[in-house]
């Protein structure tokens, strides 16, 4: 029987006519099964064989091939999955956020910040957008302006699986972008502090909800759907969370997205202080050790998203 612990799940889009691997490649059908080997390093993938790794449900290699697999992953998406031009388009976005937080009581703020979330609304409602194509452009290094944009699309795309309307889906981007917003009223020594934060930096942290709720109103914002996604996001349905101490239903929708793909995002980006977590080990970390914490229904539709692509 293998040990499943030295294997890491792969996307099987991968997986195409005529290419060659370096690296085996082991299915199964449940987590249940036991692994088999479906596919032996420096084959050529014929079309019968391509369609007989694909009929296995999930795919996995060795960890010991990692970075190899990584390394073909990353060439193989910038050549297939992104979109033309989605990599500039988030590179635009991300600067326009930096300007929003760099005066967040301006107001026109508000109408630049509806117009990029109704842009990202209509990319991410296409059909050829995928979450693995906003993935493979992810920068690197970890800030806070491009940590809020991508908790914007990761929190559009969940919105999407559980069928929200598009003007749902706007509002819901516009409270995603803007749930950070609050940090901009903290000390930046705390919020760029490298390591954890003391008990005190940390009380300091636990503010930016409420600063954010009162930005957003200086802005103009008076939906509160809006509102409450700003101000519960760190919300937990085990009464854990700040800054009211809500449970269950008492947490808005909205704030239960967003605060899903908050720290879904800053487990998988990688920071000056911590390496990134994969994307397979966070969402089994998110399903398992945060189900006192997070909604499963939303923890579901959420893995369903990384599923299906």
């Amino acid at each position: 029987m293998y040990d499943v612990n030295k294997y890491f799940l792969i996307d099987k889009s991968i997986v195409k006519n005529n290419d060659t691997f370096i690296f085996d490649i082991y299915g199964k059908n449940s987590f249940e099964d036991e692994l088999i080997q479906v596919y032996e390093k420096a084959q050529t993938l014929t079309e019968k064989l391509s369609k007989t790794i694909l009929s296995y449900k999930y795919l996995y290699v060795e960890n010991t091939h990692r970075d190899i697999y990584d390394e073909y992953y990353k060439n193989s998406k910038q050549q297939t999955i992104i979109p033309k031009n989605t990599k500039k388009f988030y590179e635009d976005i991300a600067l326009k956020i930096d300007k929003l937080f760099e005066n967040p009581e301006k107001l026109e703020n508000l109408e630049q910040t509806k117009e990029i979330v109704s842009n990202m609304v209509s990319i991410v409602l296409e059909e050829s957008f995928t979450v693995s194509s906003f993935i493979s452009i992810l920068e690197y290094e970890y800030y806070n302006h491009t940590h809020s944009l991508n908790v914007c699309v990761y929190s559009l795309c969940l919105g999407k699986q559980l069928n929200l309307t598009k003007s749902s889906l706007e509002e819901l981007g516009i409270a995603a972008i803007l749930h950070d917003i609050g940090k901009t009223k903290i000390d930046q020594s705390i919020i760029n502090k490298d390591g954890k934060l003391n008990e005190v930096e940390f009380k300091e942290v636990m503010k930016h909800p409420f600063y954010g709720t009162l930005l957003a109103k200086k802005l103009g914002i008076n939906n509160i759907k809006i509102l409450e996604g700003i101000k519960y996001h760190h919300e937990k349905i085990d009464g854990t969370g700040y800054p009211d101490g809500l449970f269950e239903n008492q947490i808005p929708l909205y704030a239960k997205i967003i605060g899903t793909c908050d720290i879904f995002d800053a487990l998988t980006t990688k920071k000056t202080y911590k390496e990134s977590v994969s994307t397979f080990d966070t969402l089994i970390m998110m399903k398992k050790e945060m189900s006192k914490q997070l909604d499963s229904k939303i923890i579901n539709s959420f893995i369903e998203i990384f599923r299906n692509k």
